[in-house]
């Protein structure tokens, strides 16, 4: 880790991974604290892992990561996390829809992936679940479309 930070969270994600197999598929910012998707396969086999990362003092710095989805305490309360849903998707999906605590959300697939994070919540009971993906411009239920969910 450089000890003087990144100036992005991806630059923060991709440190120490060799520049052609590990590229920054998706991410997301809330205030100082990033997720990153990324593929750290060959080409044709694409492998994910995430990145939970931080800003200090205005650079970032990864702070753990995982080849999974999950929660990780984040902050000083043990009681509140971020939690990251992502996985790969077929080529045609270009958003996967999510089920999480009642409420639905719409989340862009790109390079075959998607990414979908929540910030500040407590550690789930029930985790998020894809419930559709959007091909070719039509919503369809997951289970149709032959997308996996984290239950399958």
């Amino acid at each position: 880790m450089q000890e003087n930070g990144y100036d992005s969270p991806d630059g923060a994600a991709t440190a120490g991974f060799p520049e052609a197999h590990c590229r920054a598929v998706a991410s997301q910012v809330d205030e100082d604290s990033a997720y990153v998707l990324l593929d750290t396969g060959s080409p044709g086999e694409p492998y994910l892992y995430g990145a939970d990362c931080c800003r200090i003092n205005g650079r970032w710095f990864e702070l753990r990561s995982s080849n999974g989805s999950g929660w990780h305490q984040t902050g000083d309360d043990p009681a509140v996390g971020t939690l990251s849903l992502w996985d790969e998707v077929p080529e045609d999906v270009e958003a996967v829809r999510v089920m999480f605590n009642g409420s639905t959300s719409e989340h862009p697939a790109s390079q075959r992936a998607y990414l979908a994070v929540w910030w500040r919540v407590p550690l789930p009971v029930e985790w998020p679940t894809v419930v559709g993906v959007r091909k070719h411009g039509v919503w369809q239920d997951a289970s149709s479309a032959g997308t996996q969910t984290p239950e399958s």
